[in-house]
């Protein structure tokens, strides 16, 4: 269960922004953006950063967590497109597929075809890592 490492490098950078921010109180909110090919289990994950966040200006700070579906792009031809529920489960339930993307979610385009030319060349455009998107900081301006 890596949700716990992701859980603490968030908070670190949740709380860079906390210290720079003048009159800082405390963490509102925290937006993440999970991929898909991450594997990473969101429940997990919140669950992980309410615990490493005790203690911490972001203790109870409301956690928004989108999951961002996998996104292709394919060089030769510019088509665009997303995979489906149905392929990510594949990915899912094949242990050596899934330990393989869960380390280097860029391996799950050698699986891929474009859609529309067939070109094995695919690109990632979206959907494998997770990225701290935003956070709300109460500051001592907005308590009054």
């Amino acid at each position: 269960m890596h949700e716990t490492s992701i859980a603490l490098s968030i908070l670190a950078a949740v709380e860079d922004v906390f210290r720079s921010t003048p009159g800082a109180r405390r963490v509102e909110k925290i937006r993440i953006r999970v991929g898909m090919l991450s594997l990473v289990d969101p429940e997990a994950l919140r669950f992980a950063l309410s615990v490493v966040s005790r203690d911490t200006p972001a203790e109870n700070a409301e956690v928004e967590i989108e999951t961002v579906r996998p996104r292709f792009r394919c060089p030769h031809c510019g088509y665009e497109w997303e995979v489906g529920d149905e392929d990510v489960k594949r990915i899912a339930d094949d242990p050596m597929l899934a330990t393989l993307v869960h380390i280097h979610p860029d391996v799950v385009v050698k699986y891929l075809r474009c859609p529309r030319c067939g070109s094995t060349d695919v690109e990632i455009v979206e959907g494998k890592g997770v990225v701290l998107h935003s956070v709300v900081i109460e500051t001592d301006e907005e308590k009054g």
